[in-house]
């Protein structure tokens, strides 16, 4: 993967890549990965190379860091030879070559015997000493314990001079991979880098006008209006792209990420998807528009597809990335939380969406949906936490943007039919109709929303609010699972205080 780096420079120190991403803002601040380095990497169950391996980690492959130990990169390990084992058995277990481990223990023959001991070398970083730098500044710069690092050199005095070369421990860092599974690789066979969280907004009914002054209310790093929409004709897309829009949005710091969406037709979008050349027409025509009005990015919000296009979205998405890599163009993706539905939720494979693409959105709402036939939840907190952990298992963490909703619905019960009917609220409007009826809000534990209902003429009123204390809830289980950020539907329809809510990210 190369999308975690936009247009921004590297800067490496000491095999750390840091790389800024986004617009700075200090409302999100940067989620650590680490891209494996080597062509393979143990994954320890503990922070030291002769514990379990929990699995190994191809060159490239890139996932969160958690925290970071000193493991045995202080100590030197002894290795005692068990029967099968070979130089190169024993090399990979402990993540170094062959020649090394016979350097170390002055071997002449590949030869070894049962019982036999091995001293395995621990790896170092090296370090050459700046004029003003002090062991705290070097220790808290390359994330190692002052103590450690004195230790590791034999220093017996904090006093440095110019020039002089330290060895740096090989830390463990903790990495998370998919499933959410943790486990301990060693820090020398990583580059870390720094990247931004992504804090979205999507943009809809509006005008360019409006679109802009909503977004000067907000927090937000990356703003996606919708511009395209699937068309039977033509091109086989309208585009209504505004480079007005992109200015003013890069000069409040904002990356413009434009949504396609398929007006939730599955005939139109299959007849378009299955077809290669149509497919072609429609890339060549959005990779213009996003190169024209300078871009960042697009999003693609294609619902309710039948699910016989299944390959055929995965191979849109491919060809789209492929067109849109050299400008440097970000290509998101929005999945259904998983269900049982066919379409709604079988057609997105999202094993192979997650590889392509950069960051796959999971939709988390609709829980209960407007037309269904019961009342309940837009998007109850375990609902949401189950549909990550089942995405998590797919998608690495760091390319996962959770969605969030800044609507919910008013339920109307006939206590006679038990016919149920719902409208949707935004944020405020929601909040006005609980001061209108004079409602007490009662806290919900099973859905970790606050709930009112009332009964009036023959119909039961109810409505699961969503507000700046669900908001929090869902913050949190992005810091939680160490998701990429949070994604908004739609600014506009939030309270006043809600981006105060979304605003920290650890």
């Amino acid at each position: 993967m190369k999308k975690f780096v936009v247009i921004f420079p590297f800067v490496c120190l000491l095999g750390l890549t840091l790389v800024p991403d986004f617009a700075k803002s200090p409302a999100n601040p940067p989620l650590s990965v680490g891209l494996v380095k080597a062509d393979k990497a143990n994954v320890y169950s503990l922070p030291a190379a002769n514990s379990p391996i929990l699995t190994v980690l191809k060159r490239g492959e890139e996932f969160p860091i958690m925290s970071s130990s000193a493991g045995d990169a202080m100590d030197p390990i002894i290795h005692k030879v068990k029967k099968g084992e070979t130089l190169w058995i024993i090399s990979n277990r402990y993540g170094i070559s062959v020649s090394e481990l016979q350097k170390e223990n002055q071997l002449t023959t590949k030869n070894l015997n049962v019982g036999q001991t091995l001293k395995i070398p621990g790896k170092t970083l090296n370090y050459k000493v700046k004029r003003g730098d002090t062991i705290g500044e070097i220790a808290s710069r390359l994330k190692v314990s002052a103590n450690e690092l004195m230790k590791f050199n034999h220093l017996h005095s904090t006093k440095l001079h110019t020039g002089q070369r330290l060895k740096i421990p090989d830390y463990y860092v903790q990495i998370q991979w998919l499933g959410g599974k943790k486990g301990w690789i060693k820090k020398s066979l990583l580059q870390s880098r720094n990247i931004k969280r992504v804090m979205m907004g999507w943009n809809d009914r509006g005008t360019t006008k409006s679109y802009i002054q909503q977004n000067k209310k907000t927090n937000a790093n990356v703003v996606s209006p919708r511009w395209f929409t699937l068309s039977s004709t033509g091109n086989f897309v309208t585009d209504s792209g505004d480079p007005r829009f992109v200015l003013e949005s890069h000069a409040q710091g904002q990356q413009v990420w434009p949504l396609i969406g398929n007006k939730f037709d599955p005939v139109l979008t299959g007849r378009i998807l299955a077809d290669p050349k149509k497919r072609q027409k429609l890339v060549k025509a959005l990779r213009d528009s996003l190169v024209k009005t300078n871009s960042d990015g697009i999003n693609v919000d294609f619902e309710n597809m039948n699910i016989k296009n299944k390959h055929d979205y995965v191979l849109f998405i491919k060809e789209l990335k492929k067109a849109l890599d050299p400008f440097d163009i970000i290509v998101s993706v929005d999945v259904s939380r998983e269900s049982k539905d066919p379409n709604w939720s079988g057609s997105f494979d999202r094993r192979e969406l997650g590889k392509i693409a950069d960051f796959v959105i999971m939709m988390g709402y609709d829980e209960h949906w407007g037309g269904g036939s019961k009342a309940g939840s837009v998007a109850s907190l375990p609902w949401v936490r189950d549909g990550i952990e089942q995405l998590m298992k797919e998608v690495p963490s760091q390319k996962i943007i959770l969605g969030v909703p800044f609507y919910t619905r008013e339920w109307v019960t006939d206590r006679a039919t038990h016919k149920v009917k719902s409208y949707d609220r935004a944020m405020p409007e929601a909040e006005k109709w609980i001061k209108e009826k004079k409602l007490r809000k009662i806290w919900d534990e099973k859905t970790s929303q606050y709930y009112v209902k009332y009964t009036a003429k023959g119909e039961t009123h109810q409505l699961w609010t969503e507000d700046r204390q669900s908001m929090a809830l869902r913050r949190d289980l992005v810091n939680e699972y160490h998701l990429r950020g949070i994604a908004v539907w739609r600014i506009g329809f939030e309270s006043p205080d809600i981006w105060k809510a979304l605003r920290s990210f650890r």
